[in-house]
């Protein structure tokens, strides 16, 4: 029966036998080469590779890419991706290259390089990578050294993410995002310590979605070195965006908007903003999610902003904030809200002032709140109190608790609060993402 299943499968056309090979890993595939002379060229013929090192055999590694590379016949190689352990030893930036020519020369549409080494210099990419113009995904991170130091042109890529990569300089970023006409999603993760760019300006007339993330890094640099820190900046223009998420734990980077995001549907940033926060916010208020880390210097500005097509938000504040009163008055701009999360306010305690009018959200629209880390403070529950009793449309309200509150008697409490709305319910869990921010997906590979 054996035997006649192997007939069986050496029996199916190459293009059947090729989808079952692109279900395995790679270095299984190429494998399949030993089975008989059927199988001899069949992976050869693999329209997309995916070379991980898992840390074994890390001296044959690189020399198994290179073969496998060289073998290859298909006459397009449609996604090329190559991970490179931490164990892996240096490799020379001349098979890199060759690599790279390889799926380039082969009409590549996505590329994904992460090369996760610990020793040596950052890897430089051949010229002809910033040149293609079947690319549409493209995916560059760790030991890899962005140098674009020529005209660039990369007519068809669509997504772009550079995670922990050195740049040559602020020049070799302008041209790799000025040479991308279509770019619609860019991702950007920087470490803790300087990647020896400065500042980071982001001008894509055609970005639609736009994630920057920074690592945190552990305070152990002297005070005169944390102030030289701090000058950089993250200046964005794309008026087009419509998902927008900064982080940035270490407040190294000032941010700079230079549109009214007119287009936007996600906004979440956890900065420190401290100049021009009225023009912050007002580029930001088209937005129908919000996600914002609220400063004193946000705070003062709020009377003049309106947030018409907000319809989920989710409120943070500052250490040194007083933060009932700023949340009242964002209530009163949500006229559409329908969900509000509170994170774990850890700011200062506020004395509750009645408000003189009830936020239109309150009696029209919200449905949910979802409160991360309660603590059944005085202020919290003076909150909760006016939520719950001006809330007509509310259907439910989950509560999560620090784990120092006494967990008995804030559910007691919470459960005592009287409701003006008939089906909304107390749901008591564990901390969890407020909700879920919605990137915009784009089918990359066609």
């Amino acid at each position: 029966m054996g035997l006649l299943r192997i007939e069986r499968i050496c029996d199916l056309p190459d293009d059947l036998l090729l989808r079952i090979l692109l279900l395995i890993p790679t270095k299984d595939a190429v494998a399949t080469g030993i089975l008989s002379k059927r199988w001899r060229c069949v992976w050869k013929m693999l329209p997309e590779l995916a070379f991980k090192h898992d840390d074994q055999g890390s001296e044959s590694f690189v020399w198994f890419v290179d073969k496998s590379l060289q073998h290859h016949k298909a006459p397009k190689l449609v996604s090329l991706v190559v991970e490179l352990g931490p164990q892996c030893p240096p490799v020379d930036d001349v098979d890199v290259r060759k690599w790279v020519d390889k799926a380039v020369n082969h009409g590549v549409k996505k590329l994904d390089f992460n090369l996760l080494l610990t020793t040596g210099e950052p890897t430089s990419l051949p010229q002809s990578l910033y040149t293609c113009d079947s690319l549409v995904s493209l995916t560059l991170s760790n030991q890899i050294l962005v140098d674009v130091s020529f005209p660039a042109n990369l007519p068809s890529l669509s997504y772009l993410k550079l995670a922990y990569v050195v740049y040559k300089d602020e020049e070799s970023l302008a041209r790799l995002l000025s040479s991308s006409p279509v770019l619609k999603q860019l991702v950007v993760r920087r470490p803790g310590k300087d990647d020896n760019l400065k500042n980071f300006t982001v001008k894509v007339p055609s970005l639609k979605s736009f994630t920057y993330l920074t690592e945190e890094e552990e305070e152990e640099e002297e005070e005169e070195e944390e102030d030289d820190y701090l000058t950089g900046s993250l200046v964005i223009d794309c008026p087009g965006l419509k998902f927008l998420e900064v982080s940035d734990d270490r407040r190294r980077d000032s941010l700079s908007l230079m549109n009214n995001f007119i287009c936007l549907d996600t906004a979440a940033t956890t900065l420190i903003v401290n100049n021009d926060a009225e023009k912050f916010l007002r580029c930001l208020s088209s937005a129908i999610r919000l996600n914002l880390f609220f400063t004193e210097s946000m705070v003062a500005c709020l009377k003049t902003i309106e947030f018409p097509r907000v319809t989920d938000f989710v409120f943070n504040a500052a250490f040194s904030l007083y933060w009932l009163e700023p949340l009242l008055c964002l209530l009163q701009k949500f006229s559409k809200l329908k969900t509000l999360a509170v994170q774990a306010i850890e700011s200062l305690p506020c004395s509750w002032n009645q408000p003189s009018t009830i936020p239109q959200c309150l009696s029209s629209h919200l449905e949910i709140v979802q409160w991360i880390q309660y603590q059944g403070k005085e202020d919290e529950k003076q909150l909760m109190k006016y939520i719950l009793a001006n809330s007509k449309c509310l259907k439910t309200v989950e509560m999560s608790f620090l784990e120092t509150c006494d967990l008995k008697e804030c559910q007691m409490e919470l459960e005592a609060m009287p409701r003006i709305s008939p089906s909304a319910r107390l749901v008591y869990c564990t901390p969890k993402v407020c909700w879920s921010y919605k990137r915009d997906t784009y089918d990359y590979i066609h």
